[in-house]
């Protein structure tokens, strides 16, 4: 059973170069939109739009958490050493920010929406 290898295909015929699934939003689709927008439906421009925002916004989540990790850390090591007014706002103010960076791209897409309404 483990032996034996069937051969269905190469690998040419099993991906399909026409195939657009996966591939993001040309600047040509953008550019399209902005010069014939009666043409092209507002909804399509903003998802184009934030399809270019998208892998920017996905890098500031991903670093926000080890930063906010390495300042509240030196947050609880300043509280132990009885720095505890200044801790507790670096506390404060880095939770505050992590959370509005993790809802930012909830935000911008918010944002966008209304815009084109």
């Amino acid at each position: 059973m483990w032996g034996k290898v069937q051969t269905v295909g190469t690998i040419t015929e099993f991906i399909n170069k026409e195939a657009t699934l996966g591939t993001a939003a040309s600047f040509n689709e953008l550019l399209d939109w902005a010069l014939h927008p009666v043409e092209q439906t507002k909804e399509v421009g903003a998802n184009i739009a934030y399809e270019k925002i998208e892998p920017f916004l996905d890098i500031i989540c991903v670093m926000s958490y080890p930063l906010a990790s390495v300042i509240i850390t030196m947050a609880g090591l300043m509280y132990i050493v009885s720095f505890k007014e200044k801790s507790i706002s670096w506390l404060t103010k880095t939770s505050i920010a992590y959370v509005f960076i993790q809802l930012l791209p909830m935000l911008t897409k918010a944002i966008i929406q209304m815009l084109v309404v």
